[in-house]
């Protein structure tokens, strides 16, 4: 398979769950990530299905393992955030929500009314504004756009837009940790550890070392390399999953479990096929007093 990532990952990303729309065997179904592209894209993506079954060399391999951590990760953290509002989250706040679809698609977050937040750089969060308005007329009550960047940006700022720490809430933060160093991702951490009040459930995910400098062990990954490098965004920071754990218990986060990418795999497609030394998602919880 090959697809053109476009000029950024949120972008990119966003293009992996469109495509899968249009999979024979689709697992994750969203309506409305087309809304963040113009018809031709769609209608292209539609009449040419990516062919994710096959690669013919290591950097289309990176791109397919790419392409269904995106679609199991996504189901993942969907399910995640179902459990928790089934167990009374009232609040979600999306960290890197990029062109996430959730407030949308997701019936519990609406048929519950959970308050929700979205956080990304600004300008990611005001082209994306731009698309809801375009189709919608306005943004829907309940949902707030925070524009931060997490290597600069206080993130206490989050409560100017009405986000309360005070009550049980998921946190979701994908796709954004490998691009900070590491300093970032452990302040970010002590962040979300201070806000989490009981019953919180905190979602995130990271990758291995391995996916931060050119080696044989992951297949693609010079390509992949270079083309970060390209578009300005580069990974930085990686742990091994056991190291995560460790780390993560020093910070005083408890209930952790980490589940690779074939773990996701077995989970929701019934198979190991993916490798294990690449991404893996993390979820902590504050248990109720």
């Amino acid at each position: 398979m090959s697809i053109e990532w476009g000029k950024s990952t949120n972008k990119g990303t966003a293009m992996l769950k469109l495509a899968h729309q249009f999979h024979s065997e689709a697992i994750l179904k969203d309506e409305y990530v087309g809304w963040f592209f113009d018809e031709s894209i769609v209608s292209s993506l539609q009449e040419n299905p990516l062919n994710v079954d096959s690669a013919k060399d290591d950097a289309e391999r990176f791109q397919q393992i790419a392409y269904w951590y995106t679609i199991l990760r996504e189901k993942h953290g969907d399910e995640a955030i179902e459990d928790a509002i089934a167990s009374g989250c009232k609040q979600l706040i999306l960290l890197g929500a990029g062109y996430d679809t959730r407030f949308f698609r997701l019936p519990c977050v609406r048929e519950n009314s959970i308050v929700t937040f979205e956080v990304d750089l600004p300008q990611t969060i005001d082209d994306k504004k731009r698309y809801l308005i375009e189709r919608l007329g306005n943004i829907p009550p309940g949902l707030s756009h925070i524009p931060l960047d997490f290597n600069q940006d206080n993130l206490s700022s989050i409560f100017q837009y009405g986000f309360d720490k005070t009550i049980p809430t998921a946190y979701i933060w994908q796709g954004v940790s490998y691009y900070l160093p590491k300093e970032s991702v452990s302040n970010f951490l002590d962040f979300i550890k201070a806000q989490m009040a009981p019953g919180s459930v905190f979602v995130f995910d990271c990758c291995s070392p391995l996916m931060t400098f050119k080696n044989d062990l992951v297949p693609g990954i010079a390509s992949s390399i270079d083309k970060l490098s390209e578009i300005g965004e580069p990974y930085l920071f990686g742990m091994y999953s056991n190291e995560m754990e460790a780390w993560l218990r020093e910070k005083s986060l408890s209930d952790i479990q980490i589940l690779q990418q074939d773990d996701l795999e077995a989970k929701f497609l019934h198979k190991r096929t993916l490798p294990n030394n690449m991404w893996y998602v993390v979820t902590a919880k504050l248990p109720r007093s």
